[in-house]
């Protein structure tokens, strides 16, 4: 038996699963949802006039907008519980010695797993993306060929961000002998990487390495104006942040501190490739022009977004793609050794 049936075993079982029905049910609603919120594009409301000037395709400003969290956390939970019993759960049924008692070497299980979860994992993302289109069509929607192209990029970098998750699961799996305290520690871990890691301890520390922010502004900025009358009024001068030298330093300061320590969240390393791919700006572009961007209801002519073709977009996020290739063989390498040790019995 080769990696290959092992792969196709592992496959055909997990697409049997109440689990997996479940996954499908959920990304079917998330795609229901995400895409009736597309209504704001419709109508002469004003919201619908700002979503329309900041993004241009429906498809666009749902993967710029909350649902791209939604989107990124039900990947990588689907990944990683995928994972946490992908071992142990078979040493506990003991099915497993059934496959092992074969002529076959541990490595060729183990990779045979892996490949048959990359297999599900992307035949779930493809239903997903199946769903979107054919929900965004039902309702009337325009999916343009931008958003298709779009889609079809961003596809296997999705099944790529799975994967990595499932290798964290999967060395879960061979360190945790019980599968309810492997699925506990997936979901933890999970916890930590998306919203610990981002929300508290990069801000955190990039605050402690930037300092406090520099800001020029002082009462002196107080002043004194003539009214037809001759009396005075006091009125205070206007101040933005974003046009003062000191603080755009300290902010670029501060940025780059937060995204290198968020590097090692992959959650954030996804999303700015999902961002990235669909015309996001830069942080640069974006804090550059956070003047414009807060005057956006007088101007009525900033957009969020711009053209740049996939080639460029994939250039402008290699880091976080070597930082999803590099955590998959940082949980691979010691899960295969430790599974190279395990008594299967």
């Amino acid at each position: 038996m080769g990696v290959l049936n092992i792969a196709i075993k592992e496959f055909e079982v997990g697409i049997r699963t109440k689990r997996f029905y479940a996954t499908i049910f959920m990304f079917f609603i998330l795609a229901l949802v995400s895409i009736k919120t597309t209504n704001m594009f419709r109508g002469d409301s004003p919201i619908t006039l700002n979503i329309e000037q900041l993004y241009n395709t429906p498809f666009q400003a749902l993967f710029l907008s909350s649902f791209a969290s939604a989107f990124n956390y039900a990947i990588a939970l689907l990944g990683i519980l995928l994972g946490a019993t992908s071992i142990n759960q078979e040493i506990r049924d003991g099915t497993i010695k059934l496959l092992y008692s074969k002529p076959i070497y541990r490595d060729t299980i183990i990779w045979g797993k892996l490949l048959g979860s990359i297999l599900t994992i992307a035949v779930t993302v493809g239903l997903f993306y199946v769903f979107m289109v054919g929900i965004a069509l039902i309702f009337g929607k325009p999916v343009t060929g931008y958003d298709i192209s779009r889609l079809l990029a961003l596809y296997p970098f999705t099944v790529l961000y799975g994967l990595a998750f499932y290798s964290l699961g999967l060395l879960l799996s061979v360190l945790i002998k019980t599968p309810i305290n492997s699925l506990v520690a997936g979901v933890l871990a999970f916890i930590f990487i998306a919203i610990i890691i981002p929300v508290i301890v990069a801000p955190l520390a990039a605050f402690v390495i930037a300092g406090s922010p520099q800001i020029s502004y002082s009462p002196a900025e107080f002043q004194m104006s003539n009214i037809s009358n001759g009396s005075t009024v006091a009125y205070e001068v206007a101040y933005n942040p974003f046009e003062d030298k000191e603080f755009m330093e300290w902010m670029d300061k501060y940025m780059n501190v937060y995204r290198k320590i968020t590097y090692i969240s992959l959650t954030q390393d996804f999303g700015e490739i999902t961002g990235i791919m669909f015309g996001r700006k830069t942080t640069e572009d974006i804090l550059s022009a956070m003047g414009q961007l807060f005057s956006i209801e007088e101007e009525g002519n900033y957009k969020l977004v711009e053209e740049r073709s996939i080639g460029e977009a994939i250039s402008l996020v290699m880091g976080n793609i070597a930082a999803l290739f590099i955590s998959i063989f940082i949980f691979l390498i010691p899960a295969y050794l430790k599974f190279a040790k395990i008594d299967l019995r």
